[in-house]
C-alpha cells in the first residue's frame, strides 16, 4: 500500500490557525503497517544511533518570490529560502530546502519547464537541479575554465533541444549536452553589462536581455534594440505572448514590445515604480505587474492600471503576478499568496511562521512569554508564542512612511510600548496610541514597573502613565549622544555614549539618584560602547565595545577580555551585542554567528547560512526555554539551542532512570523519572529539525519518583526528540509518534 508520512516542519504548529504545511515523504510498503515500519525504523537508529539536532534552526522567509512553474496541479515557487510548493486546490503548502532534501543552496533564483515536462531550477551560485516532484537530480554547473568567481544567476531557461540557457551576473551561459560555453562582452558587444532575461521561443529562437536585447541568429549574437530608445536594467523580464510577440521591460517604467520584425515602445509614467514581470490571460490580454503600483493591462495600444480588491488587499505592492489556464490570478506580497477565481479571493501564506521578510531590525522577549520580531519594511509585527504558534501583531495605523521602530517592550498582550522616532506607542490590545516624544530608541522596565526610553539625549521615564525624563538641566546625565541603555537587577540605571570622535562615557545611576561616571580619559579600555548592557552571574558588566571588543565592568575596573584574549575568536566585523544565560555564560553576537565565553573559554559558533561580506548588525534574545534567538538585518532569523553546562566541581545528574511509554505512541504518552533533589522540571519535545514542537512546564518536583502524562495530539507522525529538563540538567530520548 502507499503511506504518505507526514513530517511536520512548522515550529511547533498547533491547531487550524497555524499555517498548514507538510514534507510529504512517499514510501512504497507492500507489507507492513506504519507502525511496524516505525518500529523498524527506531531499531535502525538505536544500532546506528541517533542524528544530532541542528546547532542553528533557521526561520529565514521564503518572502521573494523570484520564478515560478505550473505544473497544472501545483505552482513551484522559486524563493530565496527554498522551492514551495502549491497545491492549487487546497493551497496547501510544502517547503522543500537544504534540510529535508538534496538542494545546495536555499536562494533558488529561478524555475523552468521545457517541452517535455522536465522542471529545471536554479540556485543563485549557479547549481542547477533537475526537479522530479520530491528532490533535486542530476546537478550540474558550469565549470571552472568558464565560470568566472563571484557569479550569481538572474534566469534559466530551457531550450526545445534540451540545451540550458543561464543568465548572470557574468555573462550568458549555454549548456549543450555536457559542454558549457560563455557569451559576454566579445559577442555582445563594449555597452555588455550583464545578462538579466533569457527567452526562448518555441522554434529555438533565444533572446538574452542586458542594457541591449539580443537574438542568436545564425550561431551570432545580433542586438533587436539598436536604434531604439529601449534600454535594460536589473528586472528586465521578457515574455512571450500567445501571439508570438516579445514583451520587454526596460529600464524602470520603459515597456517595448517586438514583433519579430518591429519595436513599438510605450511611454508610461507611473512613478518609477519597478516592472515585474509581465502574464496573460486566457483571452490573450497581456499584463505587466509593478513593485508599488498594481496591476497594467494593455488595452488597444495603452497600458491601464487595473483596479480591484486582490490588488488593493496587498495596498497595489505585488512582488509576483501570474494567471493559469483557468483564468485563475495568482498574487504574491511578500509571504503572502492569494488567487482570484472569478471574484472569489482565497488567502494563505508560503511560509511555516509569520516572519514577512528577512531584514529583522530588533526581537524581544515579552513578559508575556512570547517572543515579538521587528522587521524592515513590513505592515505587521512578528510573534511567536510558547506553544509555537506564529501570529501578526499589527503596526500602528498612524505609522508614516518610512518612520523606524526601534525597540519593544511587553508587559502583557493589551500592554505593549513600542519606541520609534516619533517618540512612544502604547498597545491596549485594541489599538495603539502615540505620545510624540523625541526619538526613542530603547526600552527597558525596573521591578517597580517604571519604563524607561532612550533617546539621543534624554531618558524617558513612565511611571503610571505620567511620563517624566532625565536630562542634562535636571541630572548628571552627559550630553553626549547616549548609545546604549540598560535597568541591572538592582534598578541601578546604566548609559553609554560611544561615538568615533573619542567623547566616550559609561554612566551609572542608583534609585536614590547617585551618579558614577566613567570615561575613556580613567579607563582607557572604553572606546566605543554600544548595544544592552549584560551583567553575568559574578556581578559583572559588560557592554559591546566597537568595533571589535568587549568592555567588561568588574566593579572597579573597565577591560576589554576580547582584545585581550589570543584564543582567535571570531571578530571579523565586531560583536554587535552581548548576553548572559542563566548559568552565567556569555553570548556575543555578530554578523556571522556567535562566540560564547564560559569560565574564560572562548568558542565561536558560526551559522554557515549567513550570506558571504555579511555587514548588517545583529540581535539576539533568550527565550523562556534558553532557546537563544539571532537574528539579524539581512540573513533573518534562526534559534539556537545552548548545550548545558555542568560544572567540572559538581557535576550533579538531577533525573535518574528517565523512561518513556508508551513508545511508539499515538496520543499520549508518559514520562517516568526520578529526581534526586528538588527541581524544576520541563518536558520539551523536537522534532527532527530539532525545531522546538511542544514544552510542558511540569512544575516543582521534591526528591522522588514520578509519572506524568504527556499530551501528544497536536503532533503529526514522526520522529522526535523528548528531554527531560530538571534545573540545569537535561537528559533525552528518542520518541515515535505512529
Amino acid at each position: 500500500m502507499n503511506v504518505n508520512l507526514n513530517l511536520s516542519i512548522i515550529k511547533g504548529c498547533r491547531d487550524n490557525n497555524c499555517p498548514t504545511t507538510s514534507l510529504n515523504i512517499r514510501h512504497q510498503l507492500t507489507t507492513m503497517t506504519l507502525s511496524k515500519f516505525s518500529f523498524l525504523l527506531l531499531l535502525t537508529l538505536l544500532f546506528q544511533g541517533f542524528l544530532p539536532a541542528q546547532e542553528w534552526t533557521s526561520y529565514q522567509s521564503p518572502n521573494q518570490v523570484n520564478d515560478l512553474v505550473d505544473t497544472g496541479a501545483e505552482l513551484l515557487l522559486a524563493t530565496d529560502n527554498g522551492l514551495v510548493v502549491i497545491d492549487k486546490t487546497t493551497l496547501e503548502h510544502t517547503i522543500l530546502t537544504k534540510d529535508n532534501s538534496n538542494l545546495s543552496n536555499n536562494h533558488i533564483q529561478s524555475i523552468t519547464r521545457g517541452q517535455n515536462g522536465s522542471v529545471w531550477i536554479g540556485t543563485y551560485d549557479i547549481i542547477l537541479f533537475e526537479f522530479d516532484g520530491s528532490d533535486f537530480q542530476n546537478s550540474t554547473s558550469p565549470d571552472a575554465s568558464v565560470v568566472l568567481p563571484n557569479t550569481d544567476m538572474y534566469d534559466l531557461k530551457i531550450a526545445p533541444n534540451g540545451d540550458l540557457w543561464v543568465g548572470t551576473t557574468k555573462g550568458l551561459f549555454h549548456r549543450e549536452g555536457e559542454t558549457w560555453s560563455r557569451y559576454a562582452e566579445e559577442e555582445f558587444g563594449p555597452n555588455y553589462f550583464e545578462t538579466w532575461d533569457v527567452e526562448i521561443m518555441e522554434n529555438g529562437d533565444v533572446f538574452a536581455a542586458g542594457v541591449e536585447l539580443h537574438q542568436r541568429v545564425n550561431d551570432e549574437w545580433v542586438s533587436i534594440t539598436e536604434g531604439s530608445e529601449w534600454v535594460g536594467y536589473l528586472g528586465a523580464d521578457l515574455f512571450t505572448s500567445s501571439t508570438g510577440d516579445l514583451y520587454v521591460a526596460g529600464d524602470l517604467d520603459q515597456i517595448g514590445r517586438y514583433d519579430g520584425q518591429n519595436w513599438q515602445e510605450y511611454d508610461i509614467d507611473f512613478n518609477g515604480s519597478e516592472v515585474i514581470q509581465f502574464t496573460e490571460d486566457t483571452d490573450n490580454n497581456v499584463y505587466f505587474s509593478t513593485r508599488r503600483n498594481g496591476i497594467f493591462k494593455l488595452e488597444d495600444s495603452t497600458w491601464v492600471q487595473q483596479e480591484g480588491q486582490q490588488a488593493s488587499n496587498f495596498n497595489n505592492q505585488i512582488d509576483f503576478f501570474y494567471i493559469d489556464g483557468q483564468n485563475r490570478r495568482w498574487m504574491n506580497r511578500n509571504i503572502r499568496l492569494s488567487v482570484n477565481n472569478n471574484g472569489n479571493i482565497r488567502s494563505t501564506l508560503i511560509a511555516d511562521h509569520t516572519l514577512t521578510s528577512n531584514r529583522i531590525s530588533n526581537l524581544h522577549k515579552g513578559e508575556n512569554g512570547k517572543m515579538y520580531f521587528i522587521l524592515d519594511s513590513s505592515e505587521e509585527f512578528s510573534m511567536l508564542d510558547e506553544d509555537g504558534n506564529w501570529s501578526f501583531l499589527p503596526k500602528p495605523a498612524s505609522v508614516l512612511p518610512f518612520e523606524r521602530m526601534n525597540d519593544f517592550f511587553v508587559i502583557d498582550d493589551n500592554d505593549i510600548w513600542l519606541a520609534s522616532l516619533r517618540g512612544l506607542y502604547h498597545y491596549d490590545g485594541t489599538e495603539w496610541m502615540l505620545t510624540s516624544l523625541e526619538g526613542c530608541r530603547r526600552l527597558q522596565q525596573d521591578s517597580q514597573g517604571r519604563l524607561y526610553a532612550q533617546a539621543d539625549d534624554r531618558i524617558y521615564i513612565v511611571d503610571n502613565g505620567v511620563i517624566s525624563e532625565l536630562n542634562t538641566d535636571n541630572s548628571s546625565l552627559t550630553s553626549l549622544p547616549l548609545s546604549s541603555m540598560s535597568i541591572d537587577a538592582e534598578d541601578n540605571l546604566w548609559t553609554a555614549s560611544g561615538s568615533f570622535d573619542g567623547g566616550n562615557v559609561i554612566q551609572k545611576v542608583t534609585p536614590a539618584g547617585e551618579w558614577t561616571t566613567f570615561s575613556t580619559a580613567d579607563h582607557p579600555a572604553i572606546n566605543r560602547p554600544t548595544g544592552e548592557f549584560a551583567f553575568d552571574n559574578n556581578g559583572n558588566v559588560w557592554i559591546v565595545n566597537a568595533p571589535f571588543g568587549a568592555l567588561k565592568f568588574d566593579g572597579t575596573t573597565w577591560t576589554d577580555p576580547v582584545r585581550e584574549t589570543e584564543n582567535g575568536v571570531l571578530t571579523t566585523r565586531g560583536f554587535d551585542a552581548v548576553k548572559s544565560d542563566a548559568e552565567g555564560k556569555l553570548y556575543f553576537a555578530h554578523a556571522y554567528g556567535i562566540s560564547t565565553l564560559f569560565n574564560g573559554e572562548w568558542e565561536n559558533f558560526v551559522n554557515e547560512e549567513v550570506i558571504t561580506n555579511n555587514s548588517t548588525s545583529t540581535n539576539i534574545e533568550f527565550d523562556d526555554e534558553g532557546t537563544l534567538w539571532w537574528a539579524n538585518g539581512r540573513t533573518g532569523v534562526f534559534s539556537f539551542m545552548p548545550e548545558p553546562i555542568t560544572s567540572s566541581s559538581s557535576p550533579i545528574e538531577l533525573v535518574a532512570d528517565f523512561r518513556v511509554f508508551p513508545n511508539p505512541a499515538l496520543t499520549h504518552t508518559t514520562v517516568d523519572f526520578t529526581t534526586r533533589q528538588n527541581a524544576n522540571v520541563i518536558v520539551a519535545i523536537y522534532n527532527q529539525l530539532g525545531q522546538l514542537a511542544s514544552t510542558t512546564n511540569l512544575g516543582q518536583f521534591s526528591k522522588g519518583a514520578y509519572q506524568q502524562e504527556i499530551n501528544l495530539d497536536r503532533l503529526p507522525a514522526g520522529f522526535y526528540t523528548i528531554q527531560l529538563r530538571a534545573n540545569n540538567s537535561v537528559t533525552a530520548r528518542k520518541l515515535i509518534i505512529d
